[in-house]
């Protein structure tokens, strides 16, 4: 669900180091729940998939407060994928993620570690077929993203005020683009209740990682670009309660059915 936003705080002499967030984020860490929404996704009429997205306020012995964010889809016991993205509380750009995918009885984990000062990203996954890790780079501009990140970040920078913004990054083997531009305010009823909101039109484009930097988007070089409208609250909290996929035979829709909140960030 990927996924938007809108003055980002530029990177300061805080962000760590490669080595420092690849050897701390791993380490025991303390977590506090401050926002759990369940959502559930229906195309047309017909229930789909449960999934939920999380934000916690985490402490590490070494690098002090960051957040972190969780996406996790379930369709039943043998399908399910969780994504986890770690950043930085001021400028809400990411130092990790981390993504565990789950299909029948295979398992693995795939990973992205943001290098800000010799902007690169590593990415980390296994070989399909033979199990060996395998170790990419990729150049990554100063504001790069991953998709949980860009989301967070559309949620709560786009306003009547900051109506417009875009966001890049990637998810490891595709580089991405989502847009947003709020068009409007709606009342909206969704299992979790009425509520007022930002009507946001978004675009989410992705593409090879390894395509050949500033190469035109088109659609015959395999490129995915999805067109969604996204509704958030109007509050401060900015929930994402409702998303509509324009489908070529109807549309798919993810409704929040819960909402459970434990304060707000400073």
């Amino acid at each position: 669900m990927v996924g938007t936003l809108f003055s980002l705080i530029f990177l300061s002499a805080s962000l760590f180091s490669f080595a420092s967030v690849g050897n701390n984020l791993g380490d025991q860490y303390v977590s506090t729940l401050k926002e759990r929404i369940e959502f559930k996704v229906k195309w047309s009429f017909i229930p789909l998939i449960h999934t939920y997205m999380e934000v916690y306020n985490t402490s590490t012995e070494q690098e002090g407060e960051i957040y972190r964010l969780t996406h996790q889809a379930a369709m039943n016991s043998f399908w399910n994928d969780r994504m986890e993205s770690f950043v930085n509380p001021d400028s809400l750009l990411p130092y990790l993620m981390e993504t565990t995918i789950k299909d029948g009885e295979n398992r693995w984990k795939e990973k992205v570690v943001f290098n800000r000062q010799t902007r690169e990203a590593t990415f980390i996954h296994p070989d399909k077929k033979t199990g060996e890790t395998i170790i990419e780079q990729f150049p990554i501009t100063p504001l790069s993203m991953d998709p949980l990140s860009a989301f967070y970040n559309l949620r709560h920078r786009l306003s009547p005020t900051n109506p417009s913004a875009a966001f890049e990054g990637l998810t490891g083997s595709r580089k991405f683009r989502i847009q947003g531009k709020l068009i409007g305010q709606e009342k909206v009823d969704v299992p979790a209740g009425s509520f007022g909101t930002y009507k946001i039109e978004c675009t989410l484009s992705y593409w090879s990682s390894k395509k050949e930097t500033g190469k035109e988007l088109k659609k015959e070089n395999k490129d995915e670009i999805k067109a969604f409208t996204l509704w958030v609250t109007k509050d401060s909290h900015r929930y994402p309660v409702q998303i509509r996929y324009k489908l070529s035979v109807g549309s798919l829709w993810v409704r929040a059915v819960a909402i459970q909140d434990y304060g707000l960030f400073s």
